[in-house]
């Protein structure tokens, strides 16, 4: 099981906001890539690294493998 794309991106705009930051600068320092790149991921339309996967999870507060499910380690989201 996995957290559906739109979770993931609430949970992901809640730290955002809680962070007083800006969706494109929380992408980059955090995860290492754009807003857009990550949103892609998230919707499963691009690939996502398993090191931006753990560094997503790790800054919403779950581990990858609870957002991403079993392919967490996998490159596709």
């Amino acid at each position: 099981m996995s957290l559906p794309a739109i979770e993931r991106k609430a949970l992901f705009k809640a730290q955002v906001t809680r962070d007083r930051t800006t969706l494109e600068s929380a992408a980059k320092e955090v995860c290492g890539v754009t807003w857009y790149h990550l949103n892609e991921g998230l919707e499963g339309r691009r690939a996502i690294a398993a090191e931006v996967k753990e560094k997503f999870a790790h800054y919403i507060g779950y581990s990858a493998e609870y957002v991403f499910g079993s392919n967490a380690d996998a490159s596709a989201a």
